[in-house]
């Protein structure tokens, strides 16, 4: 038990092997520089020992309260030996930065695409987003410089940026999809995404200080099972263009004129509500 205490602590740096916990608590398997040959024919790398991981106090730490750890094969770690001496229980404090070549960058470390080392930058996420030029979306605003940005980079490719870069300070979450919500350095808020769901389960009110626009594409479908109320100085349908506004589908007269054109005029006990321009 003496060995524990620490006064025969033992240090060392590996390389993570194996994130696959077959206990499913956290642990990493480790190829520790110096006491493991880098052969396989010597040590096979499901013979390397499993590492317990120091996590922050931030994490719950009891059971269902923990995280998955963000260490990725291929990282460099460093830690100590619990054991002492006998070097077989190996506890890991945390990943130190490395240089690291593209493929490598690219499939394994999750340091080298978060950042800009290697001139692997997240370019390749923000170059793929093309700007709405129908709604006059802002362009692109990424403009990252290191270490400014501090990004979180998923396996499967979702990405969380905070940036602080001065006149580039950007909020960014991004699924691998393609959908993402960008908070942009002036407080503009531009979000892309597929097919969109919302359910509201009480009120739901909206206020636009300045001018809305709608640009739909394709058909537009509104049910109500309640009354509508539209209020406004002038109401118009199809205003400046072609085609045909219809209300119940009927008109009660079809040779009124207005500025030279055939209108339809509906009249109710609220007012008159023309068709047409």
């Amino acid at each position: 038990m003496n060995n524990f205490y620490g006064d025969n602590t033992r240090w060392f740096i590996g390389d993570v092997y194996s994130i696959q916990d077959p206990l499913k608590v956290g642990r990493i398997q480790v190829r520790i520089h110096g006491l493991h040959s880098e052969s396989q024919l010597d040590i096979p790398n499901d013979n390397l020992p499993w590492a317990q991981v120091v996590a922050p106090i931030t994490e719950g730490g009891t059971s269902g309260l923990n995280n998955a750890l963000g260490v990725q094969p291929g990282a460099l770690v460093f830690g100590i030996f619990l054991d002492g001496q006998d070097s077989q229980l190996p506890l890991v404090f945390g990943s130190l930065p490395k240089l690291e070549g593209l493929e490598e960058a690219s499939s394994l470390s999750n340091e080298a695409q978060n950042t800009d080392y290697n001139d692997t930058k997240l370019t390749t996420i923000h170059d793929s987003k093309i700007p709405d030029s129908k709604t006059n979306e802002p362009p692109v605003p990424y403009n990252a410089e290191y270490p400014n940005n501090k990004v979180t980079k998923t396996t499967s490719g979702h990405v969380i940026e905070l940036d602080d870069t001065p006149g580039a300070e950007r909020i960014h979450i991004y699924h691998k999809s393609g959908t993402f919500v960008e908070m942009h350095p002036e407080g503009d808020v531009v979000t892309h995404h597929k097919n969109g769901f919302r359910t509201v389960t009480g009120d739901d009110k909206l206020h636009v200080t300045g001018t809305m626009d709608m640009i739909i594409d394709g058909d537009m479908n509104v049910n109500v099972v309640g009354d509508v109320a539209i209020n406004g100085s002038t109401i118009n349908l199809n205003r400046g263009t072609l085609g045909a506004a219809r209300l119940t589908d009927t008109t009660l007269d079809n040779d009124t004129e207005l500025n030279g054109r055939d209108i339809g005029v509906i009249t109710r006990s609220s007012g008159t509500v023309l068709i047409g321009d």
